[in-house]
């Protein structure tokens, strides 16, 4: 199975590790992952508030480019993902709106014409791939280490568009920790926003809110924190190191590929794990670990 990969703006800049594990987990897994060349921002947040139509038509180049590649869309980012299908589902029901946008995809000898599926990591995990294949890939499993899951707002909702589990009661993360050996521990909050689209307005809110989950998880007596979207990711992290968080004990964070490589036996420079701001062994070490 081949998969283009839209790389986004944030998660090759502030967040690599994320990007390389998913490339090695995929591809140990069966799955081609293809870099989308010359891309785009997708637009998400600030066009998408200010300008219907030019946040259309920066997500609509990105899903013309794969479609003259003949290839679906492998999305790793929240924000990415929700954008493309979202923009997806209006450039599908709304004729007019798609001719504009093929108006100025011809200066560039491209085309949409909805031909192609966007499908975000967890899709591909759950759903292409399969929970039986990754549990039957496991050669470390893990020892029943406890890690809560943070499934974001984009991944998710609005279910009618993007498709993507349960958005009150997800599970995909969850079953994902399980296939390898995990305890997946349910905490209060556990659907709510990390605080992080409130940083460009707030970050006192943000901070607030982004804390308010890290204490909610830790009570949950979770050894760390799996995630599926770049935002997320950055500001479940960040929000450990702000002010008055100094003495508090720091939960590791890592995107759900970093977790799933170890227990499939894939080494640590392939999951980028020195990357990581809060060290992740004392998670992934449990891998191949007796109880």
């Amino acid at each position: 199975m081949d998969m283009l990969l839209y790389r986004g703006c944030t998660t090759p800049v502030r967040l690599p590790a994320y990007e390389a594990a998913t490339i090695a987990v995929l591809e140990k897994l069966g799955v081609n992952v293809i870099e989308l060349k010359d891309t785009n921002c997708c637009g998400a947040q600030y066009v998408e508030s200010m300008d219907r139509m030019a946040f259309a038509s920066m997500s609509g180049r990105i899903l013309a480019l794969a479609e003259r590649e003949e290839k679906d869309i492998l999305a790793i980012c929240g924000a990415c993902s929700g954008s493309l299908k979202t923009n997806k589902h209006f450039l599908d029901h709304d004729i007019r709106a798609r001719d504009e946008v093929n108006s100025l995809l011809a200066e560039e000898g491209l085309k949409y014409s909805g031909k192609v599926r966007v499908r975000h990591l967890l899709q591909v995990l759950a759903e292409d791939i399969g929970f039986d294949k990754i549990e039957r890939a496991v050669v470390k499993p893990y020892n029943g280490i406890k890690m809560a899951a943070h499934y974001g707002c984009h991944v998710t909702r609005p279910y009618e568009i993007v498709h993507v589990d349960d958005p009150e009661n997800p599970t995909i993360l969850d079953r994902l920790v399980e296939a390898v050996g995990g305890q997946a521990v349910d905490y209060p909050g556990k659907t709510r926003c990390c605080g992080g689209p409130m940083l460009a307005m707030d970050e006192d809110v943000a901070t607030t809110i982004g804390l308010d989950k890290i204490d909610n998880v830790t009570k949950a007596g979770a050894d760390g924190i799996v995630t599926a979207c770049v935002f997320c990711d950055i500001q479940l992290t960040q929000v450990q190191f702000g002010g008055g968080t100094s003495d508090r004990q720091k939960i590791p964070v890592l995107p759900i590929t970093q977790f799933l490589g170890p227990a499939l036996g894939l080494d640590e420079d392939m999951l980028g794990v020195e990357l990581n701001k809060i060290d992740p062994h004392s998670v992934i070490d449990c891998c191949g670990v007796s109880q």
